[in-house]
């Protein structure tokens, strides 16, 4: 009798955790890390160089297919970076910008009921900059600091199952977009912009 109890109890066990998890369609992801965006070339002689800058992501997304094998997510991530440093070989250059983006897409995530499951995006939208109000050189910035620019992003991560609604989040995303406002001309018009994060994501 008591053996009998047992297993009734590990098999409805294993039932409740298969309905909470297929009836998990939304995620929610909250993770800091450092980006690194591209560097360029000034067309005569020397560089702009971008330092690293702390970064944040929030990402929602809402799956809409399953076949339990892979499961097809709609992700809208927001990322940014309250300020990226820069050093450049001329002093007219802004002394940093910051940087957001909001690129919606696809995920789709393997095993997504197992402890480990690992995922890859793609996703496209826009990319907004603020140059600072000060340059290299010191003096105050009279150009024009902001910038919109198309963007699109890609990359892979893994969530790690520890609790039934909440995982363990490491991610890389690139976001391949525009330049930010500079005030001189730059060799080429896009940059990358390389996120690596980790943090949570609950699940419901």
């Amino acid at each position: 009798m008591k053996r009998s109890s047992v297993v009734l109890g590990m098999l409805a066990a294993l039932f409740l955790i298969s309905n909470s998890a297929r009836a998990q369609q939304f995620e929610l992801g909250l993770s800091v890390g450092a980006l690194k965006s591209g560097d360029h070339t000034l067309p005569a002689t020397g560089s702009i160089k971008a330092d690293t800058g702390f970064a944040y992501e929030v990402n929602f997304a809402a799956r809409v297919y399953n076949i339990h094998l892979a499961a097809l997510y709609v992700e809208v991530p927001f990322a940014g970076t309250p300020s990226t440093g820069l050093t450049s070989s001329n002093p007219f250059s802004p002394s940093d910008y910051s940087s957001f983006f909001l690129t919606p897409g696809l995920k789709l995530k393997l095993l997504p009921v197992a402890p480990i499951s690992p995922y890859g995006f793609v996703g496209a939208g826009l990319a907004r900059f603020h140059s600072s109000s000060s340059l290299i050189n010191g003096q105050s910035n009279t150009g024009d600091q902001s910038a919109t620019r198309g963007a699109v992003d890609f990359g892979a991560g893994v969530d790690w199952k520890v609790m039934p609604f909440f995982s363990v989040r490491g991610e890389v995303r690139d976001f391949y977009s525009g330049t930010p406002r500079f005030n001189i001309n730059v060799i080429g018009d896009k940059q990358h912009n390389v996120l690596v994060s980790g943090g949570v994501v609950f699940r419901f």
